[in-house]
């Protein structure tokens, strides 16, 4: 009797208990969404402060040689090193007796915030520095419809631009390299690109040097150029360089001499029109057996994770308005291209399927 007396009152108690918990860690995680852009900017801070990469090449060394050999304030470097440590970026060593303790990278670090790292992700950081306005008025794209000033592909901020450039660059690198062991290349002597491609052609160049190739840029972010030349210096020039006012591919021309073996295409399929011209341009400029190479982030890849997937149509959103479509998938691309006459297609896998790249040979 006892027991059935008591048996309703510690459910009760119990459940109680456990919504209270409940509450506690969703206003934990409603907190920790609040304050994420804090933990961005403390990352963002030590990349463009060289930390990491000091900590690279000087592991276990202490705050204070931290803070002198990077001219930085002591008690400030202290504090950055501390929460670095606190986030899982920095660990702490014992190994310096003379200095007490010191700090070493984390392999999460080494693998993503080492700017020697073939994964590096440091300039992403630098691009989310350039757009965080941006997103502070994100309410008023939603409002209107209309894509950000500051990111706006044709109008946008000239560092903004140039910074998506960056990274986009650094992250096609090793898909790229792992991709031309993938197609066959024996007939390729001649490929066009745009801004985002110049890695693209650096890593065909180590596999095939001998091939030519043709930059093309918008006339208000040709200065670009220079910079990603730089940054991404390459074993050659390049053969031209067309500047286009508005890139309107069907009308623009590609070159003194429009015949391509390969048309690499990055994101053109981010405004709806303007994707659509870009893949039937690349079939009127390509050699027979020729290659179309589209990389878009896919819903069927692993990069971007499917959860943040909607967060990318929304930076998309601020891009390009309500003209940028919903993300495709490989098969809605495949499809596209054979619209346009591109009957052979494959869809090659890098990266363990995190970056899928759609091929589309002309016959």
């Amino acid at each position: 009797m006892a027991i059935k007396k008591y048996f309703p009152e510690t459910i009760n108690t119990l459940s109680k208990v456990i919504g209270n918990r409940i509450r506690l860690l969703e206003r934990a995680e409603m907190l920790a969404d609040a304050t994420s852009f804090q933990r961005t900017a403390i990352i963002m801070s030590a990349v463009k402060l060289g930390v990491f990469d000091y900590l690279h090449k000087h592991p276990g060394v202490s705050a204070n040689l931290v803070a002198r050999d990077l001219n930085l304030n002591l008690i400030s470097t202290e504090r950055l090193l501390r929460v670095l440590e606190s986030l899982g970026y920095l660990k702490i060593s014992q190994t310096n007796h003379n200095q007490g303790f010191g700090y070493v990278n984390t392999q999460m670090t080494k693998n993503y915030l080492v700017r020697e790292s073939p994964s590096y992700l440091g300039d992403y950081y630098n691009l989310v520095s350039q757009t965080w306005s941006s997103w502070l008025s994100l309410n008023l794209t939603i409002q209107t419809g209309s894509s950000n000033q500051q990111m706006d592909l044709f109008n946008g901020n000239d560092e903004t631009l140039y910074e998506y450039y960056a990274f986009a660059n650094e992250y096609l690198k090793e898909p790229s390299r792992e991709l031309f062991t993938k197609i066959p290349l024996d007939q390729v002597k001649r490929i066009i690109t745009g801004e985002v491609g110049i890695t693209f052609i650096g890593k065909l160049l180590e596999r095939k040097p001998d091939v030519d190739f043709v930059l093309a840029g918008l006339e208000n972010q040709i200065d670009f150029l220079d910079r990603l030349l730089s940054k991404y210096p390459l074993p050659k020039s390049p053969e031209e360089i067309i500047i286009s006012a508005e890139g309107n591919a069907l009308s623009d021309q590609w070159g003194a001499k429009e015949e391509y073996d390969i048309v690499f295409l990055f994101r053109k399929l981010s405004y709806s029109d303007y994707g659509s011209q870009f893949i039937k341009k690349s079939f009127q400029v390509l050699r027979p057996k020729g290659m179309v190479i589209i990389l878009e982030p896919s819903t069927d890849s692993l990069v971007p994770s499917p959860s943040f997937l909607p967060e990318l149509e929304i930076m998309d959103l601020l891009i390009g308005g309500v003209k940028a479509p919903s993300l495709y998938s490989t098969d809605k691309i495949v499809n596209l291209l054979r619209e346009v006459g591109f009957i052979k297609t494959e869809v090659v896998s890098t990266q363990k399927g995190s970056f899928l790249f759609v091929v589309g040979w002309k016959n």
